[in-house]
């Protein structure tokens, strides 16, 4: 099994998709986890804690659940990288995808970065990547990650 793995995309172009920018890698799945992330935790950092807590250096996202007390995501413009503010409370969460890094071993080489669909309370959809510290639970969230085990090279 194969995993796509682009620690630095927030430094590509649409046209820096070259080799030297791709990493592909052999690995496999292991431990899955199902948690639930109280009221006013991060979405970011309560899924590299629990990466952490469990000895998982990394994993992947596979459900994710709830909603969040507002919503903030990050996305290229064609004038470089911006922040949209969903207003809440109550943003819903519509998908969530990426790869989580542990707590203790995120460095700005190797981090967590996690794409999100999500609604505002107007039900207009956005998309993005999730802004770290700045995604906090409104009630609970449910989210289920898989432990990835890269081969060693």
């Amino acid at each position: 099994m194969n995993a796509l793995s682009n620690p630095s995309s927030d430094d590509l172009s649409s046209d820096d998709l070259s080799s030297e920018h791709v990493k592909l890698e052999s690995g496999h799945y292991g431990r899955v986890v199902v948690a639930r992330i109280k009221p006013n935790e991060d979405l970011v950092g309560a899924l590299e804690a629990l990466c952490t807590t469990y000895g998982m250096q990394r994993a992947v996202v596979r459900g994710v659940l709830g909603s969040l007390v507002d919503g903030r995501l990050s996305y290229r413009a064609a004038d470089g990288v911006r922040e949209r503010i969903i207003k809440g409370p109550g943003v819903e969460i519509l998908n969530v995808f990426g790869e989580v890094t542990a707590a203790a071993m995120t460095t700005s080489n190797s981090s967590t970065q996690l794409n999100a669909a999500l609604s505002g309370t107007d039900g207009a959809v956005y998309a993005g990547r999730l802004v770290r510290g700045a995604n906090l639970a409104f009630i609970t969230i449910e989210a289920t990650l898989q432990e990835w085990i890269a081969e060693s090279a």
